[in-house]
């Protein structure tokens, strides 16, 4: 089914239920709007049975968890286990703005702009994000932000702040959610530790979903609910199948995404050094690479060839201020033979190719000559290649995709024919939602929940007139920042990103 077409079908079938039981709850069936005192009450007693947390300890985890992201890193767990540290979102966002404005002022295109920014893309459906990937999307959402707005009403009671209605909403999937509204004289009234603690108490939340979705992945990846599901048969593999794991030529690397896969096997064809990938492998033909392979009920090996995973040693494109392109190397050409610097190699596929190059980038020096041979619409051409110097060392004027890649120029597969598994959409969105809630919710821009914490600590320092000045002027810059790197996102094409999810 067309995934637009189930989309649809998938809401009108929500909305007819909710309509079943509450009409009132339904607006014009593109909007449900349900607000409810009943489920004040259940939330009062949940609240109850979890007030043995003592206030001044759950205070200090919710600030730690709502701020550390925002103005420290944010730990991010790979589903291998390894530990990265993203930056705290408040100096990508101004370190982003600063590169991204000078980029601009330079001359240099909006792409490269984009590029430099904080990184920040809005999420549209059918814009920005495919419509296949909407139903993972809205579940993250929903999930985020209903336990955001549960921890609000958590705090509040624990407080002695009543709530006065709470309810969820949805149009389209697109913008849900659910909201809690607590006696807004007695939030006044309140003192600024409870403030805080209802304040951060969503971000918390949020920031906890995305350490639950990480530590998913890696439970997932270990039961082996990750890989790269073939949408067609390729390598040996069948169509629906998930490609696990990987092994030979001194490799051994577990699957967890298409891109993954895709990455790996052109380390496995020796195009690593092209993809800014340290790490080689010690391949020839007639070596044997092994495919893990997994079904719903078990997993099956298959084994290749090594010349499965080699590329035509063809030129697809040079920077024009190397030694290849200065020399007569031409974009189409196809490299037979290397000879130079003691070193001579009958070329038969582009990892050999670029080994050989790397090889003699070692053994000679700029103002050097080597001999490519080239085939050339049929016809072999002898080229002496004077080597040219860049930062100190030979610079040939090769980069990323100058020679056959597979899975976009070479190979039985296409990246675009191999899909993530469900477990893995999942986890992804449930980890990029509730990140993003997180770091927007928790910057200081009135009204937003870092704002509001600002204002009360502000106004307690400078009296309410001048500490709402000081966090206007303060949401205006960052508001302007956000917006300013949203746009880049959009004219930048940085959601091309999304749509390759898979």
């Amino acid at each position: 089914m067309d995934p637009l077409v189930a989309f649809l079908v998938s809401w009108f079938a929500v909305v007819g239920i909710v309509y079943a039981v509450n009409k009132n709850a339904v607006r014009y069936f593109v909007a449900i709007y349900w607000k409810t005192e009943r489920l004040n009450r259940r939330i009062e007693g949940l609240v109850k049975r979890l007030s043995f947390v003592p206030l001044r300890a759950y205070l200090a985890v919710a600030l730690v968890l709502a701020l550390a992201p925002i103005f420290i890193a944010m730990p991010f767990v790979r589903p291998d286990g390894q530990v990265q540290a993203l930056p705290g979102f408040l100096y990508m966002l101004i370190g982003g703005t600063v590169t991204a404005v000078q980029t601009l002022l330079s001359g240099a295109p909006v792409a490269e702009a984009a590029s430099r920014s904080a990184g920040v893309t809005p999420i549209i459906p059918g814009v920005t994000l495919p419509w296949g990937q909407l139903p993972y999307l809205a579940v993250a959402i929903a999930v985020g932000v209903a336990l955001h707005e549960f921890m609000h009403a958590y705090a509040a009671l624990r407080y002695g702040i009543p709530l006065r209605h709470v309810g969820v909403f949805s149009f389209f999937y697109i913008i849900s959610g659910a909201f809690v509204e607590p006696d807004e004289e007695a939030y006044k009234k309140s003192g600024v530790e409870a403030k805080a603690a209802v304040l951060a108490s969503g971000v918390a939340a949020n920031v906890a979903l995305a350490f639950l979705a990480m530590l998913a992945g890696v439970a997932g990846a270990w039961a082996g609910l990750y890989g790269a599901v073939f949408g067609v048969s390729a390598f040996g593999v069948d169509a629906g199948d998930r490609v696990l794991e990987i092994r030979g030529c001194g490799l051994a690397e577990r699957v967890y995404t298409p891109d993954d896969f895709i990455t790996k096997i052109n380390v496995l064809a020796g195009m690593g050094p092209l993809m800014g990938i340290n790490k080689t492998a010690a391949c020839k033909p007639g070596d044997e690479v092994t495919l893990v392979v997994g079904k719903w009920w078990g997993t099956y090996e298959v084994k290749l060839d090594y010349s499965n995973f080699t590329t035509p040693p063809r030129i697809n494109w040079l920077f024009e201020d190397g030694s290849l392109y200065k020399s007569g190397v031409r974009p189409g050409d196809v490299v037979k033979a290397v000879e130079g610097c003691g070193v001579r190699e009958e070329i038969r596929w582009g990892g050999q190719l670029l080994s050989t190059l790397l090889s003699l980038k070692k053994l000679c020096r700029p103002g050097d000559v080597i001999r490519v041979a080239v085939e050339r619409n049929g016809t072999t051409v002898a080229l002496n290649v004077t080597l040219v110097g860049k930062g100190g060392e030979v610079y040939y004027g090769l980069g990323p995709g100058s020679l056959p890649m597979l899975g976009y120029d070479a190979g039985p597969i296409k990246a675009s024919e191999i899909y993530n598994t469900e477990f893995t959409k999942f986890v992804f969105w449930f980890l990029v939602v509730n990140y993003g809630l997180a770091v927007v919710n928790a910057l200081p821009i009135y009204p937003l929940d870092g704002g509001q914490l600002v204002a009360a600590l502000a106004q307690r320092r400078l009296g309410e007139r001048r500490g709402q000045r000081l966090v206007n002027a303060l949401s205006v810059v960052l508001a302007a920042m956000l917006i300013f790197n949203l746009a880049l996102g959009v004219l930048g094409e940085q959601y091309r990103v999304l749509q390759m999810i898979r």
